[in-house]
């Protein structure tokens, strides 16, 4: 085989390779692969993935433009040892930006991440934990979509949106038995069930790749390692075969510690430690992995110092624990190496699971949690919209009044035109456009009708502006939430004139705060809300 491919920069190929034998179980009992060498001499190894009877295909990525060679590494008996091509790469030359700058690493001040060139990447996430399999593909109950999936990928897109916070569902315990739909009949976890991920799964990870959505991906919920370590090695080993060249994030597990007390917590955290360890071992394109946490207080305090765990995703929960930048604060504090997103809370459309009742969650109480955790370091946010994480077809004739999260009867078509949505949108475009990264919380002295009150270095509480800063403190952003009572004195400000204006999180539009204006000593007296709700001030130096 000495075909040439051609491709663009980080735009995924599949090389086809039928083998001459075979094998009682063609998954377990051979592994084949490709090594490709690039014109700079990167080198990336490939497993190729079974794909029913003899067939086997290679999915690659090239990094970087010019001529890649490959050969493949398998048993003499395949026939396929040591055939060869080479594979032609031009720079990608479309819009999106996960291919223009590449896949995603952490950055080198561990606050951020960047996709590969360097470029910050805000994250920016969906939640769609049934997306595998459970949202419709050909059918529509929207009146503006015509597929359920594609139609609220696309929105998704749109609105700015850059990742999709998935989850396979594998678990048996989720509707499946010995005759999963991932595996096939009489084989769980040994055989991959090659129909499943032709006709469904394939669809959907190539629709949100060519979208430019990374994809956040957990294999299955925490329950699911229980005495099944090699099954979910096996899921993860199959996985980075087959989808291993798109745009990913491995998640591994839906908050995996979960709420048992000792010793099972401490066993589903080992548990999947196995997973994670080997499916670090076996990605050669270092995608990054974290763990979709569970929502214990203070966060969660596992995998932080482990090589193969690389930022945070949280879970601040939806109203069973208070949120508090306190606890955001303290992340920072005890985490500075680690970057941060929050991953999951008060969802839109959510029924609050607060002891003193619950109510429907706004897109209110989504901004606040959204803005407090940028205001406190964190590189991103993932937003969810009840009726589409569990997957709500048509809303009941009557609400369920024991449904914990969906007591309002939510469906999908609803919440998919939530206005929380574009209103993360609004959020993400302010952040990239005073650049996030280079944004680091400060304390600010409060300003309330009780007095003045000192920030300092101590946690923030309830009713304190948010404030970050520039490494110069030339651009200094104030959040107020909706319970912010007065002002905030800002102190080591730049010398020189000043700009202020107001930005509405709600309508994304800017307004000027104040006539130009030069700090006294370094300091100024930033004002209250213009009005209720939350806002932010945007201070900038002029010179």
């Amino acid at each position: 085989m000495t075909n040439t491919i051609t491709t663009q920069t980080w735009r995924q190929v599949i090389i086809p390779c039928e083998i001459s034998c075979d094998y009682e179980n063609p998954f377990l009992d051979v592994s084949i692969t490709a090594e490709f060498t690039g014109p700079d001499g990167t080198c990336i190894s490939r497993e190729a993935y079974w794909d029913g009877g003899r067939s086997y295909k290679i999915a690659f990525a090239p990094t970087c433009p010019g001529l890649w060679h490959w050969v493949i590494k398998a048993p003499k008996d395949t026939g396929v040892d040591g055939q060869e091509g080479s594979l032609s790469c031009t720079p990608y030359d479309g819009p999106l930006p996960i291919y223009r700058h590449g896949f995603l690493k952490v950055d080198q001040s561990r606050k951020f991440l960047t996709y590969a060139d360097g470029t910050p990447f805000f994250w920016l996430g969906d939640t769609h934990w049934a997306f595998a399999y459970s949202e419709r593909w050909e059918e529509s109950n929207h009146p503006e979509m015509t597929s359920m999936f594609k139609g609220m990928a696309d929105r998704r897109a749109a609105q700015g949106f850059t990742v999709y916070q998935t989850n396979l569902r594998a678990d048996f315990t989720y509707g499946g038995t010995e005759t999963s739909r991932y595996w096939a009949d009489g084989h769980p976890g040994t055989l991959p069930n090659v129909e499943f991920y032709q006709n469904e799964l394939d669809r959907r990870m190539y629709y949100l790749a060519d979208l430019g959505l990374v994809n956040a991906l957990g294999f299955a919920w925490f329950m699911s390692i229980n005495n099944q370590i090699g099954l979910w090695k096996n899921m993860a080993r199959y996985m980075v075969a087959r989808y291993g060249a798109l745009p990913m994030v491995w998640t591994l597990a839906g908050e995996v510690a979960g709420y048992s007390p000792e010793p099972m917590r401490s066993q589903f955290i080992n548990s999947w430690r196995e997973v994670a360890v080997y499916l670090s071992e076996i990605d050669s394109y270092g995608t990054l992995q974290t763990a979709h946490y569970d929502n214990h207080r203070p966060f969660s305090d596992y995998y932080y110092d482990e090589e193969w765990y690389d930022f945070t995703l949280n879970q601040a929960g939806h109203g069973d624990f208070p949120i508090s930048a306190a606890d955001f604060y303290t992340y920072r504090k005890d985490h500075p190496d680690k970057p941060f997103v929050e991953g999951e809370s008060l969802y839109e459309f959510c029924s609050t699971l607060e002891e003193n009742g619950t109510r429907l969650c706004t897109a209110d109480m989504v901004r606040r949690v959204a803005y407090t955790a940028m205001q406190s370091g964190a590189c991103g946010y993932t937003y969810g919209a009840q009726g589409i994480w569990d997957n709500v077809w048509e809303a009941p004739e009557k609400p369920d009044p024991f449904n914990a999260f969906n007591r309002f009867g939510i469906p999908w078509y609803q919440a998919i035109d939530g206005i929380g949505a574009v209103q993360m949108g609004y959020m993400k475009r302010f952040y990239e456009d005073a650049h996030f990264e280079d944004m680091t919380p400060i304390p600010v002295d409060s300003i309330t009708p009780f007095g003045v009150t000192s920030g300092n270095d101590a946690p923030p509480t309830l009713f304190d502006p948010l404030a970050t800063a520039n490494g110069d403190r030339s651009c200094i952003i104030i959040y107020y939430n909706e319970l912010t009572r007065g002002g905030c004195r800002i102190s080591g400000m730049k010398p020189g004139v000043w700009s202020a204006e107001w930005f509405d999180p709600r309508t994304a539009v800017h307004t000027t705060a104040s006539e130009r204006f030069v700090p006294e000593n370094g300091c100024f007296e930033a004002p209250a809300r213009p009005e209720g709700g939350d806002w932010l001030l945007v201070l900038k130096a002029e010179n």
